[in-house]
């Protein structure tokens, strides 16, 4: 185990903004341009700015192409990123916001149990035990949300 720093933490701290940003930033644009839109352009800058990164590595190591490899690739490409943001960008239109950031707590435990489908990874009792904390945070938040939802609507039926 490796300790925690506070540029790791500050790290993450920035990515959950920036994140929360994109998400509210998009919806604006997928109203104001179409979902296909945002999506394209999302997916042709997030390749542009990775690109001189990737340039790198290859420079700087050795790789070969494998079938894998490039099955891999589309499917993060083509699956996850393209079809993946297309869906997200239509989910968020249409449903509330804290709704759409609740359900994005669901992300790793679908990321972690396909990559243990696609590779063979075997998914050990920590797994289980995250996917049960995870559950049980998106049932609490669900709940005491349909709490204030149900006052609030006996508050303005009175």
């Amino acid at each position: 185990m490796s300790e925690t720093t506070a540029g790791g933490a500050s790290c993450v701290l920035l990515s959950a903004l920036a994140i929360a940003f994109y998400y509210v930033w998009s919806v604006e644009l997928t109203t104001a341009y179409g979902t296909a839109t945002v999506a394209a352009w999302s997916t042709l800058f997030a390749f542009v700015s990775l690109l001189p990164w990737a340039l790198w590595e290859m420079w700087h190591g050795t790789f070969h192409v494998t079938t894998q490899g490039v099955s891999a690739a589309v499917y993060l490409g083509v699956i996850v990123t393209v079809a993946g943001l297309f869906l997200w960008l239509n989910l968020l239109r249409i449903v509330l916001a804290r709704v759409g950031a609740s359900v994005q707590f669901l992300q790793p435990v679908f990321g972690i149990a396909a990559a243990s489908f696609m590779f063979g990874d075997r998914l050990g009792p920590s797994f289980v035990v995250g996917v049960a904390l995870v559950l049980a945070g998106l049932a609490l938040t669900m709940a005491s949300r349909n709490k204030a939802g149900n006052t609030a609507q006996r508050n303005n039926v009175r």
